[in-house]
């Protein structure tokens, strides 16, 4: 007993020292690219930094809403207030001895990093449950690779990923307790609820999860039957925890497809504690019949989403209209195919999903061979869901690096301490090993990548169209509202009293059809519909990447025009930044 508690205390020493390395780690990579400058947050970050400080301004805490963004009446955001607590406790601690703006700033900036502990202590209980220290060394290894400059957890990065990250791996790894063990499994449900409140992103994963407990309990039976019991329970009190924690009373009974709502609970209450029922009551029956209660929980969780929410059953993208699609989302790099044309595409490709399919090919090996086949199905189910949903958009390669990690380290432990005969160890796990690293699927695209014109890349600096001396000067002009590239929205509504048309955010249908339908058309057009769509300012920014593609593609349009300088009639130069940034106002 003694020696074991003494290995558990190494264990522990060796996940908390990891941890601190990894955070440390992760503040030195932010410092040196440029991240502790606010002006290097992007859209949604900085969005999100606008959204905490009007709270911290008055704002209600169930009002997420952007009045200033979007044609008139605003944009409902569909983000949740819950990831916005970290970085508010601890605005909260530093204001003891900061000034409340610093105390904001450094807020802003540790949070991300320290982040990464949450999915640092799943990966541990994860790699305990696989096996002995040998899986957590390689965890923490691997982990390195995969987390060292993982953008979700560099400074700034305050938007919901990291969460979502934490959460998932959190679930996963209490899921794959070889006992059972109701207390991981409620935290398994719990965590689960947690990824499913703060983002939407995680609906198939979330299904997943719930799938493969609600097998579980029906293949073992009452071996099962407290563990899937807690999962459920868990599952369905937090979700309902979250949404009242959330969600305003008055929209109580709104359904919203792509937030956590009515709809959301109910499926998360219904699923999870319908579980819980039938754990306890069918335990004892035959496998028909635990089946047949899952068939019947399925049928009424199906009923429900059919008969109060039809239109979350579809793909939420086939909601925008074609001309959006086509000209926003589609040039939305994170909302690109796998295989979509774009630089680099061969080089990045591998790095983004060669260590997931290894992963998946190591958790079909173990299935058959019968090696941890409980937690191998799960990885398997998980990488297989992933990289269906990477071919689709690759900003899912991040999850499925995160489910990658456990399988991957447990392959590498056990050709570790598998010694031949003559008692050496072989050069396999180091195979192994090489082919579980990130670093080394994406070495040809270091070597191969494209250099970019002119050399080396820029140093960060402050965003085109966001220099501070435009964003004076539009913030000196009369209340109105201003059409800009989507990038620069965040920055207009946190410097400025002035209205923005539209940024990044699916919500927006109105504005981002406007604003794309202007910049596309001749100057004599866009001048009507500036007049129509009461447009008081246009901040044109002739380097930005979303002004080029548009003038490429329509060299006729209005942003060429703006590109290019041209004087235009209908428009008044207000004020110009060096980099040829220019303020106009709208002649009425």
């Amino acid at each position: 007993m003694g020696a074991s508690r003494k290995a558990d205390r190494v264990d522990r020493a060796i996940a908390i020292g990891f941890g601190l390395l990894l955070v440390g780690c992760l503040l030195l990579v932010s410092a040196v690219s440029g991240r502790f400058a606010l002006a290097a947050l992007d859209a949604d970050n900085a969005m999100r930094l606008v959204e905490i400080q009007d709270y911290l301004n008055g704002q209600n805490w169930f009002d997420v809403s952007q009045s200033r963004l979007g044609p008139e009446g605003g944009t409902a955001m569909h983000w949740s207030r819950l990831v916005d607590v970290p970085v508010l406790l601890i605005r909260a601690i530093l204001d003891v001895f900061l000034p409340p703006e610093a105390a904001l700033y450094w807020a802003v900036m540790i949070w991300p990093p320290m982040s990464v502990l949450l999915l640092v202590f799943a990966l541990a209980a994860g790699a305990r449950f696989l096996g002995g220290r040998a899986v957590l060394v390689f965890t923490c290894i691997i982990a390195a690779t995969v987390l060292f400059r993982q953008q979700n957890f560099l400074s700034g990065s305050i938007d919901h990923h990291n969460l979502q990250m934490g959460f998932l791996a959190m679930s996963l790894a209490f899921s794959i307790d070889p006992k059972r063990r109701p207390v991981s499994l409620a935290l398994a449900g719990a965590a689960l609820a947690s990824s499913l409140a703060v983002g939407v992103e995680v609906y198939p994963f979330v299904a997943v999860i719930c799938a493969f407990h609600a097998l579980d309990w029906a293949v073992a039976g009452r071996a099962a039957q407290k563990g899937a019991a807690a999962f459920g329970a868990s599952l369905g009190l937090m979700s309902a925890v979250f949404f009242l924690a959330s969600i305003a009373p008055s929209q109580y009974g709104a359904v919203y497809c792509d937030a956590l709502s009515l709809i959301t609970v109910c499926a998360a209450m219904l699923g999870g504690l319908g579980l819980a029922g039938v754990a306890f009551s069918l335990s004892g029956r035959s496998l028909v019949w635990r089946l047949a209660g899952l068939g019947l929980l399925a049928l009424a969780c199906g009923l429900l989403l059919k008969l109060q929410a039809p239109q979350c059953l579809v793909n939420p993208v086939d909601a925008l209209p074609e001309f959006v699609r086509t000209m926003w989302l589609e040039n939305v790099s994170e909302a690109q195919p796998l295989f979509a044309p774009r630089p680099n595409m061969l080089q990045e490709g591998p790095f983004m999903v060669g260590m997931t399919i290894v992963a998946a090919l190591v958790s079909v090996w173990q299935i058959e061979m019968g090696v941890h086949r409980r937690a191998h199905i799960l990885f398997l189910a998980l990488i297989a869901v992933d990289l269906m949903m990477t071919l689709q958009q690759i900003r899912f390669y991040t999850f499925g690096h995160v489910f990658a990690i456990l399988p991957l380290a447990a392959w590498v432990a056990g050709l570790y301490s598998a010694k031949p005969e003559g008692g050496q160890r072989g050069v396999t796990y180091v195979l192994a090993l090489a082919v579980s690293l990130p670093l080394v699927w994406g070495a040809p695209g270091l070597i191969l990548k494209a250099k970019p014109a002119g050399g080396a890349a820029a140093p960060i600096v402050e965003g085109a169209c966001t220099s501070q001396d435009l964003l004076a000067a539009l913030d000196a002009q009369p209340e109105g509202l201003v059409l800009a590239v989507a990038d620069a929205a965040p920055d207009i509504l946190r410097y400025t009293g002035q209205r923005a048309l539209y940024g990044n955010y699916h919500r927006n249908v109105a504005g981002i059809d406007l604003a794309l339908r202007i910049f596309i058309a001749r100057p004599e057009e866009a001048a009507a519909m500036l007049q129509a769509g009461g447009i008081n300012y246009v901040l044109a920014c002739p380097s930005h990447a979303e002004m080029t593609l548009l003038g490429k593609a329509y060299p006729d349009g209005f942003a060429a025009q703006l590109a290019a300088g041209d004087p235009m009639p209908f428009l008044t130069p207000v004020a110009a930044s060096e980099r040829g940034d220019a303020l106009y106002a709208v002649k009425r």
